[in-house]
Formats: C-alpha cells, sequence, structure tokens
C-alpha cells in the first residue's frame, strides 16, 4: 500500500494538464535524488538563496533570479520589490503608509484571482482599459494613468487573457519612458524554454514563473528572474530574513528541487516533447473518429496558451453533454480528469500523459455507453 493509498486518496489519469489541484507536474528521479540530499544537512539558507539564484540567473541569461514558494507568491514579492524601489528604502523600512501611497497600474482584462496578492500587499490599484475590442487602449491612455505614486505596471501573461490591454510592446515602450518597472506573472508560459529569458531581454524587469508547472520542479516552488536591483532588495529582506517576506517561506529542498529541475529542463529536447504531444493527438483522434458520437481533432495552442496541441472531442450525440462523460471518466479505474470545452465537447491534453494513458483514455471513451431510458 502506498502513501496516498494509506490516506484514502486515489491516484488519477490527469488529461487537463499542469494545474495546481491536481498537483501540478511530475518530478524527475533526479530531482528528488537532489531533494533527497538537500534535506539530509543543515546549511545557511541566507547563502543557499544567494549562490542558487545566481546560478540560475547564469543558466537563464539573467541579471538575477530568486526561488520563492509559487508564483503567486512571486508576484507578491516583485512588487513588493518594486514599491521598495519606488521609495527608496529597503523593504524592511516600508510602512503602511508607504503602500497606500503606492499605485500599480494593471489592466482590467489582466485580472485574475491570483493578483488578489496586490490588495495583501495594501497598494491601490489603478484599473485601465476595457475587456474588450471596442475600446482599446492607447499609449496615451496609459500616459494619462501614470502619476508620482505608480510604483510598477503590473502585466499577465497568459493564454487566459481577455482582449482590450495593450501589447506587452506597447507596455514596455510606455513603461521605459517612465522609469517604471513592469512586474509580470507568466507563470504557466513554458514552454518555449526561452522565455526564461525572452521576456526580460524585451525589457520586462521582473518575470514570474511557476516551478511546478512544466519545469517540473517542486509544486511549492517558484521563479523569478530579472533585474538585479530589484533581487537584490528580495535578497535583504525576503525569506528567510524577517519581515514582509517571511511568511512565504521556501525550503533548502525546494530551492535545490527547482534548480535541478531548471538545469533539466534547459537540456530537454522540446522539438520532441512537442511531438510527443503531436503524436498522442492523432493517435487518440484516429480511435475516437471510428465512435459514431465522437468528433476528435487537434486544437491549438493549449488552455495555457503553451504552443502544445491537445485533442478537441465534440459529443455529435446532443443528448450526451460533457458533464457526463467527464462524470463517466472520474469514475474509472484509476479516475479520469479531463476539461470540458461547452456543452457538447471536452478536452485532452497530452501534456500531462503518457501514449500509454493516452490510449487508455480512448479505449474508455469508446466504451461509454449512455445510460438508457
Amino acid at each position: 500500500m502506498g502513501i496516498y493509498e494509506e490516506l484514502g486518496v486515489p491516484r488519477i489519469i490527469n488529461a487537463m494538464g499542469t494545474y495546481t489541484i491536481y498537483g501540478g507536474s511530475k518530478m524527475s528521479s533526479q530531482t528528488l535524488q537532489d531533494m533527497e540530499d538537500a534535506a539530509s544537512s543543515f546549511i545557511d539558507l541566507n547563502l543557499l538563496q544567494k549562490q542558487a539564484g545566481e546560478a540560475i540567473a547564469g543558466l537563464t541569461h539573467n541579471e538575477a533570479a530568486y526561488v520563492c514558494n509559487g508564483a503567486a507568491a512571486g508576484v507578491y514579492l516583485g512588487l513588493l520589490a518594486a514599491v521598495a524601489a519606488h521609495r527608496g528604502k529597503k523593504i524592511r523600512y516600508l510602512t503602511r503608509q508607504d503602500f497606500q501611497e503606492s499605485e500599480i497600474l494593471v489592466f482590467r482584462s489582466h485580472r485574475s484571482p491570483y493578483d488578489i496578492v496586490m490588495e495583501q500587499l495594501g497598494v491601490s490599484i489603478t484599473e485601465l482599459a476595457y475587456s474588450n475590442h471596442s475600446l482599446p487602449c492607447p499609449k496615451e491612455d496609459m500616459d494619462a494613468a501614470i502619476s508620482h505614486r505608480t510604483a510598477a505596471i503590473y502585466y499577465l501573461e497568459s493564454g487566459w487573457v481577455a482582449p482590450g490591454a495593450p501589447s506587452l510592446t506597447e507596455t514596455i515602450d510606455t513603461a521605459k519612458r517612465h522609469r517604471l518597472p513592469i512586474i509580470m506573472d507568466a507563470a504557466a508560459m513554458l514552454p518555449p524554454t526561452a522565455n526564461l529569458w525572452n521576456y526580460t531581454k524585451a525589457g520586462v524587469d521582473l518575470v514570474v514563473f511557476s516551478g511546478g508547472k512544466d519545469l517540473k520542479g517542486p509544486q511549492a516552488s517558484g521563479l523569478i528572474v530579472g533585474r538585479k536591483t530589484l533581487i537584490d532588495l528580495l535578497l535583504e529582506s525576503a525569506f528567510p530574513k524577517h519581515g514582509y517576506g517571511r511568511f512565504l517561506k521556501v525550503g533548502k529542498e525546494e530551492i535545490i528541487g527547482l534548480y535541478s529541475a531548471i538545469k533539466q529542463y534547459l537540456t530537454l529536447d522540446q522539438e520532441a516533447q512537442i511531438q510527443n504531444a503531436e503524436d498522442q493527438v492523432k493517435l487518440a483522434c484516429q480511435m475516437l473518429n471510428t465512435h459514431p458520437g465522437y468528433h476528435a481533432l487537434r486544437s491549438y495552442p493549449n488552455e495555457a496558451g503553451q504552443p502544445i496541441p491537445r485533442v478537441l472531442i465534440n459529443l455529435l450525440d446532443q443528448t450526451t453533454d460533457a458533464k457526463t462523460i467527464l462524470q463517466y471518466l472520474s469514475h474509472c479505474t484509476p479516475p479520469i480528469i479531463a476539461s470540458p470545452a461547452g456543452h457538447h465537447s471536452l478536452y485532452l491534453n497530452p501534456m500531462t500523459l503518457t501514449q500509454k494513458e493516452m490510449v487508455w483514455i480512448c479505449k474508455q471513451l469508446l466504451q461509454y455507453r449512455p445510460p438508457t431510458t
């Protein structure tokens, strides 16, 4: 009996993707081995954070890097550093008034459940642009919204972003003219690998990635890369120091685990990874299209905007809906989770599947029979 079985938690086949609620991704044996090694000794955590950051910065062609405990924490810490720089103080000297008198510029179409960290930080939020095409946001609108109180621009890079915001290029241009930092949430924007340095090379000051998605590091890890002056502020005042970042604890195991995972990630054959996904999609379509109730086709990119294909299954029998099929899959042994794509459609994401698992899912779908009335 495994540890999950001891707790009565079934292992599942994940056809959704690297969602946090289902465990993010799977770590490699090398990452687990390095984390076990890290857990077996005492070290100076301040020195480890500094040395690991410098090593990761070198690997990812950035000025500096900082390992935190998740992408949401990374956004919080990035904005914290931006406020400190704006107020001309070290983080530990910031007061409640400093936060209240600092504004973060955010585009309405970039709002998400994760940016609640801005409210937790205590800054004011200036929203700009509507979430549609009817009233685009020109540079003049950004210029008008920026004041002496503006500490940073928050920019969300994601496949879920609604229209309405200016392009990243336009935003970078405006930020540079006003000497404002851009803090980017790019939690799921890997692959491609080059995103680890492309955003910062384009002019973004700090970029935040999840450590537990395609990097396949510990789920409770995140990565901040970018401008050294801002990350130096974090090294002075964030965990393991006392103060505003203390509660965002990242252990020696997560730091080493993410460092190990990044080293491995940079040696991966990304083209082979994408080809594996293409092969799975092609195989699934061939299998499922033998069933009169399904029309399966390739969908691209995936739900997070990553350059990876997935399977879109349209249900031809209008008496059967996606909810029913998803419930059926969830009761298989082992349970299968997949994403709805509307009332009569669903997705299968090969990103978190082996070819064997994709075949098994398709076999379960081919065996499905609607309940008789």
